[in-house]
């Protein structure tokens, strides 16, 4: 097991293999069933990704990463990733330099096309949006010498917009910043645990100060090509101080536990809740807003190339005394490939 979770997802092998590529084509239909958008039904291609990646020299290798995103009912353009990194200049680090998902978190080190199930979770969707966050910067992974693996991420990067945007933004009074502590413990019968505590920073132009702190963990068991049982959640808190007001507060979580039950074939359920913590009325009694959704998942992988997942969706909200109503219901359907060489992924 070989932590250096920092790099990318489009991690290259020790060796000088040369330049490699892969398209990535992540294609995603809904139907809902009830709430406000009942009736309603599409597919479209989502994403789609081409991404180059391989060793420049002998010292450093390069990332690309050029992504078509549907947007509004357009498909926009746009640069994913674009680094260069290396982990032959110091001994058990790696560094990259440029644009690249900033290596906190789960699925914001995970390309979309990767993850377990279809669509973000709520705290994902509120503290980091739907895709994740990618800035450009610097980010330093390095692994402790010590006998039990310990990871250390830290980076900083400009942090002129945070979340997915397509305008330049605005110069932050401090740029967004982040650390992260990682471990993995092997268990019985090919089993492993990754845990990783992350903390992350910004002051923007308005000196508005955001503090996010969370806790993720991947907890699975392999046989093969096959993954028996794969447990993997996040919890985060987040505070924000605008300048001159009272901070605001907010707290989520998700929990997939999955299984194998035929070749090739798994069930999981995705269940998410985020909350407001400390909303106020005009009379200054607190205010309970709660979003908990409820998704099982059926997904079909045949090979690492390919994906079928289709699941349904209960989400529910808790607003001052009306508990747990039905906001919307819907299915979803998701097909992703990947055409080219398949790149290495963290645990």
């Amino acid at each position: 097991m070989v932590l250096l979770s920092g790099a990318s997802p489009y991690s290259v092998s020790a060796d000088f293999g040369g330049l490699q590529t892969n398209v990535a084509v992540d294609i995603v239909g809904s139907a809902a069933s009830r709430g406000e958008n009942a009736h309603e039904a599409h597919i479209l291609p989502r994403e789609a990704e081409i991404a180059f990646y391989g060793p420049i020299d002998h010292i450093f290798d390069g990332t690309l990463g050029l992504a078509a995103h549907q947007e509004g009912g357009k498909a926009i353009f746009e640069i994913h990733e674009a680094f260069v990194g290396s982990s032959k200049l110091i001994p058990n680090t790696r560094i990259r330099l440029g644009q690249f998902f900033l290596g906190v978190g789960k699925l914001n080190s995970t390309h979309r096309h990767d993850w377990p199930f279809i669509a973000a979770p709520e705290v994902q969707r509120q503290f980091f949006g739907s895709e994740g966050i990618s800035d450009s910067g610097i980010e330093l992974a390095a692994q402790l010498p010590v006998s039990h693996p310990i990871e250390i991420i830290t980076g900083i990067t400009q942090g002129w917009t945070f979340g997915h945007s397509h305008d330049a933004g605005k110069k932050p009074k401090v740029p967004t910043h982040y650390a992260s502590i990682s471990t993995f413990f092997n268990l019985p019968l090919n089993g492993g645990l990754q845990a990783k505590l992350n903390s992350m920073g910004r002051t923007d132009s308005e000196q508005n100060q955001m503090t996010l702190i969370g806790l993720d963990s991947t907890l699975k068991w392999r046989r093969g090509k096959t993954l028996p049982f794969l447990l993997q959640s996040e919890v985060w808190w987040r505070n924000i101080e605008p300048r001159g007001e009272r901070s605001s507060q907010a707290i989520g979580f998700y929990l997939y536990p999955q299984i194998n039950i035929a070749e090739d074939l798994y069930f999981g359920t995705l269940f998410d809740q985020y909350e407001p913590t400390n909303l106020l009325d005009l009379a200054g009694q607190k205010v309970t807003q709660r979003s908990t959704s409820w998704t099982p998942t059926i997904t079909w992988k045949p090979s690492e190339f390919s994906t079928f997942r289709i699941n349904y969706s209960w989400q529910l909200e808790t607003d001052q005394n009306v508990y747990n109503k039905l906001r919307q219901a819907f299915f979803q359907f998701q097909s992703t490939f990947i055409l080219g060489a398949h790149p290495a992924h963290d645990f």
